[in-house]
């Protein structure tokens, strides 16, 4: 929305979350993992301020107790429309960063209990092994005329 004539804005100050590192391929129990990485998780109070603070209007309190109790599935679809604005940490009394689980839980989903597309490691052994080297080549050559006019013929 544009700013009009007698508005209030509010600018929040930057603060960094305590953001967890981790290689994700590596770990070996996502589940009990989220704990170690951000132990802060389980100790929501049910405030309810992160859903209020949520521009997106997701149910950011609801979603961090999935991950708690492990419904990494629910929680990935909940905050797919998830920007990543922050605005639901420093709302949040118990410093939870929900933005940050709700991140962790996604890719430990996707990673770890989804299954694969058949045909994807075969696929990604092609790309590596260049057998579209020479197509990615000439695309990239392409002007944008090209490019629309092959993206056009290719449907």
């Amino acid at each position: 929305m544009a700013v009009q004539d007698g508005m209030s804005i509010t600018m929040m100050p930057p603060f960094p979350a305590r953001k967890a590192t981790y290689d994700m391929q590596t770990l070996k129990d996502p589940k009990q993992d989220l704990f170690n990485l951000y132990p802060e998780a389980p100790l929501c109070r049910n405030c309810n301020a992160c859903t209020e603070a949520c521009p997106q209007k997701i149910d950011v309190r609801e979603g961090v107790w999935k991950a708690v109790f492990g419904d990494f599935k629910s929680v990935s679809e909940m905050f797919m429309d998830c920007v990543m604005c922050g605005m639901c940490t420093p709302v949040c009394i118990a410093d939870i960063a929900p933005n940050l689980v709700a991140l962790y839980v996604s890719r430990a989903q996707g990673a770890h209990f989804t299954e694969k597309p058949l045909g994807l490691d075969a696929r990604i052994k092609e790309i590596q092994d260049g057998r579209f080297d020479d197509e990615w080549a000439t695309i990239l050559k392409m002007t944008e005329k090209e490019l629309a006019d092959h993206c056009a013929t290719v449907k």
